[in-house]
Order: structure tokens, then C-alpha cells, then sequence
């Protein structure tokens, strides 16, 4: 019991190592339960496609769950079924993960697993067919959602020539027309050692499990090297508009985006900060979700004007975008509501937050933080995720960048972004069906 209760500190420093095919590799002890959670973060996600194969690294996300000549199909999920493990993947626009938290003793069987389908996926036309019709219902399925439907049109309106405008699905046309043949290329040329990276946390010696990882990634080859993407975003001259107009019964909604420095600038703490002040943080919800004491919430829930308030800064590869957004009550326009949002902003830039507001702030925004590395699986994650973006190198370097955040530093860095040259507003209108 002793022993369970002994949680590690978010100061604790990986291990790390690097194989001769090119495969970076850190290691996190977690001794508070007897698994082990792997992590192996591909650099290849929205951001890598262009128009004619948006959705293509999510496509094949979905592809690397097919089976490998060694593993068919479905003997990856009956493996680690069998063993009670915990597993998925994502994509975004910068990465695709895939992971496992299993038994400490099954740590062997999901590392063959996951070099395994590095390189040996199939992916047959067969397939391809069938999950061709599961993503089209999923795209379909998002659009149901008009935060999601207005989202993704903010953001691409919100950029004129970066990657980041087409998002992660793609577009239904794009993923009708995706072929076998350009799938396995993109798989062969993004799915390589030394184009990803590998974070493994659990109950053993962190150069242990280091060790294990080389022996099952350290046989791989690697692939030419790949140039990132090169299209960076130009300035923007002034503020940008966008109404999406669909059939339902959902709310009114409105997202105001502001331009916003990509995960490594020395401003994302503070923008962090900025997004709790804004939205707030709650458990569970990283360094922006929905809070009482937050400043849109007072100002719209409080006042009637919405139902939910949210504010989001995203650590990113490349600058990205400030997002609130507001669900609007009933005959409530938008046009006030974004005159109230707009007047937070203003706020944020002007006057630093008081001593007490600016405490509470804080101590959500470290809570949150700690909470992200609380279990073995979340602690893996968030160091990936920070390594994905370049904004930290460890779980202590991001916790005590934002524990050295102060008052002024909120102030400037919601002055340094909150200007209308940087904005990009929209406005979801339901209509009668």
C-alpha cells in the first residue's frame, strides 16, 4: 500500500537515448503502479498533407489497426484485450500516436507489437475499401457537431497558405478519392525510426526500459530523411470574418480567433495562463476548460448571455490560434456577445490581473498541470505532447515555466496577441430545417 501511494514528483528527468537508425527514445520511471505505458509519436499529421490528400495521415492511423504479416488483423486487439491493456491512437496536425499502457510483465509483447507495424503494416485494397466508408460516416459525424462544423472553417479562413487550414479529417472528397497505393507511400516514407520518436513511463529502471525498446526498434531501418513542411503563414492585414449557416436545433455559437505563437515561444506559458484567466481549468481538462470564477463566465454565463464560455491556447509546432468561443442563449444575437468578448480581450491587455484573481489563476493552472502527469498513461503523454511541439524537453522545465509565470507576463502576452489585425471571427447561425 506504501508503495502505491508513492506518486513521483513532476520534477523526476528522463532518460533518454538516441539508436543508430535514428529513433529518439525517453524513458520515465513511475513506480505508483505495477504497467508500463508506450508511447511512439510519429512527425507526420495534418500539417504533412496537401490539397488532394487531406485526412491522409489520419486514414492511415486508422490503417495501422489492419495487421502486419506476422500479426493479422485483429490479433494486436485480442493480444492486449487479453491482457487488460489500455490502447489507441490519435492524429493532429502536427503527429500521429500510437500507445499502450499494459501489465509491467506484457511491457515485450507491446513493444514487438508497435515495431512490428512501423514497418510492416499491410494495407490492402480490400481494406482500404471498407475503412474508406468508416472514416466518411466519422467526417459525417463531426459535422453533426457545429462547433466542430464552425471550427473548422475558422481555422480555415484563419490561414491563407500554411498546412494548418485543412485540419486533421480532411475533406469528404479527399477521403472518397484516397487510394491504397497513396497510403502505403505515405506510410513508407513518415513511418521510419528516425521520423519518430518513443516515450515509455512505468514500474521498472527508466534505463531498463530503454534497454528493451532498443532491442525491438534497434533491428529497423531507416528511411531518407524528410524536410518539414516550408509554408509559412504571411502576416495578416486585418480581421477576418466567417458564417456557417446549417439546419438543426443547435444554439447560436461564436469562436474568435487571434494569431498566436507556436509551442516553443517563450510567451506559451503565459498564453496558458491567459486561456485559464479567460476560460478556466478544471481536472481533467488541461490548461483550458470551463470555470465559474473565470472571466467569460462572469461575463456571459452570469449575465445570461451563454450557456458555456470555453478559451484555448494549443501548444503547436507552428503559431496557431487564441480561440474563444460562446454558446449563445436564445434570442441573444451575436453581434452583443462578441462586443462582450471582444471587451474581455481588451481588458486582459490593458490591466494585469489583481493579486488574488492572479493567484487562483495560477494555482488552476499548476493544479491542471499536475494532474496531466498524475498517472503513468497521462505523464507519458504529456511529456510527449511538449516534446511533439518543442515547447518544453521535460515535465519539470514546463512545470516550472509556468510556475514562473507572473501577473504582467498574462497582461503582455494577451497585448502581444489580441489586436485586430490577428483576428478571425466566426459565427455558426442555425436555420429552420
Amino acid at each position: 500500500m506504501a508503495r502505491l501511494l508513492c506518486i513521483p514528483a513532476v520534477t523526476d528527468a528522463p532518460a533518454s537515448r538516441r539508436l543508430d537508425n535514428g529513433l529518439v527514445m525517453h524513458a520515465l520511471e513511475a513506480r505508483h503502479a505495477p504497467v508500463v505505458s508506450l508511447w511512439v509519436w510519429y512527425q507526420v499529421g495534418g500539417r504533412n498533407e496537401v490539397p488532394g490528400t487531406t485526412g491522409m495521415s489520419h486514414f492511415l492511423e486508422h490503417m495501422l489497426f489492419k495487421g502486419t504479416p506476422t500479426h493479422p488483423k485483429g490479433d494486436l486487439d485480442k493480444l492486449l484485450a487479453r491482457y487488460g491493456a489500455l490502447w489507441n491512437a490519435f492524429t493532429s496536425e502536427d503527429v500521429t500516436c500510437y500507445f499502450e499502457t499494459v501489465p509491467a510483465e506484457r511491457y515485450p509483447v507491446a513493444l514487438e507489437l508497435e515495431a512490428d507495424r512501423m514497418r510492416n503494416a499491410l494495407i490492402t485494397e480490400e481494406e482500404t475499401a471498407a475503412e474508406r466508408n468508416v472514416i466518411v460516416s466519422e467526417r459525417e459525424g463531426l459535422e453533426n457537431d457545429p462547433s466542430f462544423l464552425l471550427g473548422e472553417q475558422l481555422q480555415a479562413v484563419a490561414f491563407s497558405r500554411h498546412p494548418y487550414a485543412q485540419g486533421v479529417i480532411g475533406s469528404k472528397d479527399d477521403i472518397k478519392l484516397m487510394t491504397r497505393e497513396g497510403l502505403y507511400a505515405h506510410y513508407r516514407r513518415h513511418y521510419a525510426p528516425n521520423n519518430a520518436y518513443f516515450i515509455v513511463a512505468g514500474d521498472a529502471p527508466a534505463e531498463e526500459l530503454l534497454d528493451r525498446a532498443a532491442s525491438a526498434f534497434g533491428r529497423l531501418d531507416a528511411e531518407a530523411p524528410i524536410e518539414p513542411p516550408k509554408a509559412p503563414e504571411p502576416p495578416q492585414y486585418g480581421e477576418k470574418r466567417v458564417i456557417v449557416r446549417r439546419a438543426g436545433g443547435a444554439l447560436p455559437i461564436i469562436q474568435i480567433g487571434h494569431k498566436a505563437p507556436r509551442g516553443s515561444d517563450a510567451r506559451a506559458p503565459a498564453l496558458s495562463a491567459l486561456a485559464v484567466a479567460l476560460g478556466g481549468a478544471t481536472a481533467g481538462g488541461g490548461e483550458a476548460a470551463s470555470g465559474r470564477s473565470a472571466r467569460l463566465y462572469r461575463a456571459l454565463v452570469d449575465t445570461g448571455l451563454a450557456t458555456q464560455v470555453d478559451a484555448t491556447f494549443q501548444l503547436m509546432k507552428d503559431p496557431y490560434l487564441f480561440v474563444a468561443e460562446a454558446h449563445l442563449r436564445p434570442g441573444v444575437t451575436h453581434d452583443r456577445v462578441e462586443r462582450v468578448i471582444l471587451e474581455e480581450l481588451d481588458k486582459m491587455t490593458r490591466s494585469r490581473l489583481g493579486d488574488e484573481e492572479f493567484s487562483r489563476v495560477r494555482r488552476q493552472m499548476l493544479s491542471a498541470s499536475a494532474f496531466m502527469t498524475d498517472t503513468i498513461t497521462w505523464r507519458a503523454f504529456r511529456f510527449g505532447q511538449l516534446l511533439a511541439t518543442d515547447s518544453a524537453t521535460s515535465l519539470a522545465e514546463w512545470y516550472e515555466r509556468l510556475a514562473a509565470v507572473t501577473a504582467e507576463d498574462v497582461r503582455a502576452a494577451a497585448e502581444s496577441i489580441f489586436h485586430e489585425k490577428g483576428r478571425v471571427v466566426g459565427w455558426f447561425v442555425p436555420e429552420s430545417s
